[in-house]
């Protein structure tokens, strides 16, 4: 009779083929973000979620995705530093509201 798998593998298996990031993946990159990010980023985004290596990153002005898209690359650089090479292999910037703990 085969053995049972730990809970800790099976959901990790189950993330993988749902295209999600480790939860620990997403906890050092909300947690970091200001780090991670730096100038431009840090004060005026954040991480939205991370789906199949892209990460989404919100912004509140519309003003911003051009400026913040024009940068995606410093910041490819500080995710694989940070993450390991090739979690995140693109960033789509998005506009949506600011929540209630905006930064700024």
């Amino acid at each position: 009779m085969k053995q049972p798998e730990p809970l800790e593998v099976v959901l990790r298996d189950l993330l993988t083929r749902l295209g999600l990031p480790d939860p620990l993946l997403v906890e050092t990159l909300i947690a970091g973000w200001d780090d991670i990010a730096g100038d431009p980023w840090a004060r005026r985004s954040q991480p939205a979620y991370l789906r199949d290596g892209e990460l989404v990153v919100s912004v509140a002005e519309p003003a911003l995705v051009a400026m913040l898209r024009y940068a995606t690359g410093d910041l490819l650089r500080r995710l694989d530093a940070r993450l390991g090479e090739g979690i995140v292999s693109s960033i789509r910037v998005t506009v949506s509201p600011p929540d209630r703990g905006e930064r700024g």
